[in-house]
């Protein structure tokens, strides 16, 4: 417990707050007579503690305003406190998260906070809290949670105080929910959000409609969202899903500035265990795009001439991005086969709008050249090995190709007798530092080349 100097009627202490941990790490005792105390602003109760009138209470150093930090404190100007009362409120205040440090001063009528800011506050977000809308949301939460504007403190209580704010504004919608929050984080990436979702009632897809598709999309659409009926709903899934499944099949078509704006969900019925809604998505289709052209300047490797044979779209077709995908893999792997395995492939758009065309000029990084280390085969008799090695042409010390364990039971069976019936596990270590690749061949009788 922090001690607070009494210096005859004069009681001030200064006390630090550190990155919210409740510790005490200096007790200033003013030399009497620095402070002068009026003698009604305080009393000594039966147990010999100071009880005090607060009259004034100022915060420096936030941008949060007086009223709002003087609500989150807990602190009632004209009301009695103790010198545990202006701790209680630094603690509280500390205990938030929002700030990384937390000072006080006082002198039994009048208290200074010294706050510092937490920068590290991320945003909130709503995953299925479908009785309402986000907006109207957020707005409650700001003006009944004191310190919370939309944004949240990684550590804290702030949290869990919105999270408690928000069953109490469902349960005044005749809706008792349990809210739950959780970090929200890209692959490896830092916390961007604190979650907000709603665990029971169990919120279900009941049924997905579409706006703004042409008839002839519907069933398309209808097929791909049919595994998601009856699953659980949240917001973020279904973004992603609308980009990794509903987007292609417009792509695949040449609706290649096709949007997807945010979808919207509508509670159907809601119980105390389950809760279903129905998905609207919404799509703006936009033009079909025809191709103009594929640029491809040349270069020794890959001559310009030889690279439209790697091509399956020709001028004229239907802009369908996976046949594009498939026509740079195409080119790719022909610096794959040459050693190149790092190669990267680009192809970078310039469309007419008016004449709803879009040409492609392609770009090819190859990066460094991956010779052959080792290669080792397992699992073969003498005479088998032996007729492998007299086959086998890649050697350590060449360039190496990838594609050429794969292929070679398949193109060398007349003279691998032996290994009818034979398939081969491949697996290829690769050294990136020293640009070498180790090759590993296990036959086994039976099977399929992997």
């Amino acid at each position: 417990m922090l001690i607070a100097g009494l210096c005859k009627d004069i009681v001030s202490s200064f006390i630090l707050i550190d990155h919210m941990r409740l510790r005490p790490l200096a007790v200033l005792l003013l030399l009497c007579g620095v402070l002068s105390l009026p003698l009604v602003a305080w009393q000594k109760t039966s147990q010999n503690q100071a009880v005090y009138k607060l009259q004034k209470v100022r915060f420096v150093g936030s941008h949060y305003s007086q009223e709002d930090l003087l609500k989150a404190s807990g602190l009632k100007v004209g009301g009695d406190i103790s010198p545990e009362g202006f701790q209680n409120a630094a603690t509280t205040l500390s205990q938030s998260g929002v700030f990384s440090q937390v000072k006080y001063s006082f002198n039994g009528a009048e208290a200074e906070y010294d706050l510092t800011d937490n920068p590290n506050l991320v945003s909130c977000r709503f995953e299925n809290l479908v009785w309402t809308s986000d907006q109207e949301l957020l707005s409650e939460l700001t003006r009944r949670v004191p310190l919370f504007n939309g944004t949240l403190p990684l550590t804290g209580d702030l949290a869990t105080n919105v999270g408690k704010a928000i069953e109490v504004i469902l349960k005044e919608r005749g809706i008792v929910a349990t809210i739950s929050s959780m970090p929200a984080a890209n692959l490896n990436g830092p916390v961007s959000a604190i979650v907000f979702s709603a665990v029971n009632p169990k919120v279900v897809i009941a049924d997905i409609q579409f706006s703004g598709a042409s008839p002839a999309q519907i069933p398309s659409l209808q097929k791909a969202v049919a595994p998601l009926l009856g699953t659980e709903y949240r917001e973020s899934m279904l973004e992603d899903f609308s980009t990794n499944n509903l987007r292609p099949i417009y792509l695949n078509q040449g609706y290649l500035h096709v949007e997807f704006p945010r979808a919207s969900a509508t509670p159907i019925s809601t119980s105390a265990d389950l809760a279903e809604v129905k998905i609207t998505v919404p799509i703006q289709e936009g033009s079909v795009y025809q191709l103009k052209a594929m640029n491809w300047p040349g270069t020794d490797l890959l001559p310009a001439a030889a690279a439209p044979k790697l091509y399956l779209l020709k001028a004229g077709d239907i802009a369908n991005q996976e046949l594009l995908k498939k026509s740079l893999n195409n080119l790719g792997g022909a610096y794959l086969k040459r050693g190149y395995m790092k190669a990267t492939v680009r192809a970078l758009p310039s469309f007419d709008e008016s004449k709803h065309t879009v040409a492609y000029d392609i770009e090819i990084v190859p990066g460094d050249a991956y010779r052959l280390r080792n290669v080792e085969f397992k699992n073969l008799s003498e005479a088998q090995l032996k007729q492998v090695n007299e086959v086998w042409k890649l050697k350590p010390g060449d360039t190496y190709d990838p594609t050429y364990a794969p292929a070679f039971l398949v193109n060398n069976r007349q003279s691998l007798r032996s290994l009818d019936g034979w398939s081969a596990l491949w697996t290829q270590k690769v050294d990136d530092e020293h640009k070498e690749v180790d090759l590993v061949l296990t036959f086994r009788f039976g099977g399929t080349v992997h």
